[in-house]
């Protein structure tokens, strides 16, 4: 796949062209709200030595509701992570990827 770098934060990473396809692919607030959350808890993702990596998000919407969310990351030959793809899951496969410590942990949050 060809990644075409969209936008580079100061906080270390870049945005691919496929993750913000599947933002602009989103309802407007689920997709603002799963943004912010990446944006604010971007600290918890560390970064490894492995290539590629999915990592699990949860947001709760308007109603109540839980939105469970797939963040695939890769690592770029710079010092970034490059945010490459967004994908809304199911519960049950959120659930697999927080078994496996593959989670975005939320401030609010604590880890165990």
């Amino acid at each position: 796949m060809d990644l075409k770098q969209k936008y580079i934060k100061k906080g270390g990473y870049e945005v691919a062209e496929g993750f913000m396809a599947a933002i602009a692919g989103m309802e407007i607030n689920t997709g603002i709200k799963i943004a912010k959350f990446i944006e604010k808890n971007f600290s918890s993702i560390e970064v490894s030595t492995e290539v590629s990596k999915v990592l699990g998000g949860l947001v709760i919407d308007d109603n109540k509701e839980p939105i469970t969310f797939g963040l695939e990351i890769n690592r770029s030959k710079t010092k970034f992570i490059v945010l490459t793809d967004l994908k809304l899951i199911p519960m049950d496969e959120y659930l697999d990827l927080m078994n496996l410590k593959n989670i975005i942990v939320s401030d609010k949050e604590e880890t165990q």
